[in-house]
């Protein structure tokens, strides 16, 4: 079972917005190019140096998820892996934060209509 970590929790639209963390599974290898630069002799990036600055706790390695709730309800969410910062709350402020809350109430939009429709059949099945 994989552990969330909450970054932020604001109001979007009417909906809840929570942006939580988890570690990346992914090796950084895995997401940059370990090549070497031609012009310099060194790697492009040193995921060497990254995992030694990730283990030490220099660098944050991890997965971001937005979650859309009504009422403690899921009705939307988005997530994108591979973010490596030097403190995982900067990723709410440097627009990747922002394109993911925004992907995840989209989805919610979106949905809206259907769950308004199911909703109002389930009422009228279920009442007295």
């Amino acid at each position: 079972m994989r552990h969330w970590t909450e970054l932020d929790r604001r109001s979007v639209g009417g909906f809840e917005v929570i942006i939580e963390k988890s570690w990346e599974d992914m090796h950084p290898s895995e997401c940059f190019d370990t090549s070497i630069d031609p012009s310099t002799g060194q790697p492009y990036w040193d995921t060497d140096d990254m995992c030694a600055k990730i283990d030490r706790g220099d660098l944050d390695w991890f997965i971001a998820r937005a979650r859309v709730m009504v009422d403690d309800l899921e009705i939307g969410d988005a997530c994108i892996g591979g973010l490596l910062y030097e403190d995982a709350r900067d990723f709410l402020t440097d627009g990747m934060g922002e394109d993911l809350i925004a992907e995840a109430v989209a989805e919610a939009q979106g949905r809206i209509a259907h769950l308004a429709q199911k909703f109002t059949l389930l009422a009228i099945k279920h009442s007295g």
